[in-house]
């Protein structure tokens, strides 16, 4: 939970994102929650890749999806 805190303050694309899901209608618990899922995903992905993170990227990524 406390990554998922200081990637809503430090990193704009996570920022963006917290305020996407509170504009959905999420309280800031269940918003901070989605965060963290979404940020162990990402640190999953980059142990396995051995890539470094790339917020433009991950921008990219996260908007290409239709929902």
């Amino acid at each position: 939970m406390g990554i998922a805190w200081g990637l809503s303050m430090y990193s704009s694309a996570f920022a963006e994102r917290n305020a996407e899901l509170r504009t959905r209608g999420m309280a800031p618990i269940q918003a901070r929650v989605a965060l963290a899922r979404n940020a162990c995903r990402l640190v999953y992905r980059m142990l396995v890749t051995q890539e470094p993170f790339d917020e433009q990227a991950y921008r990219r990524r996260r908007l290409s999806r239709v929902r």
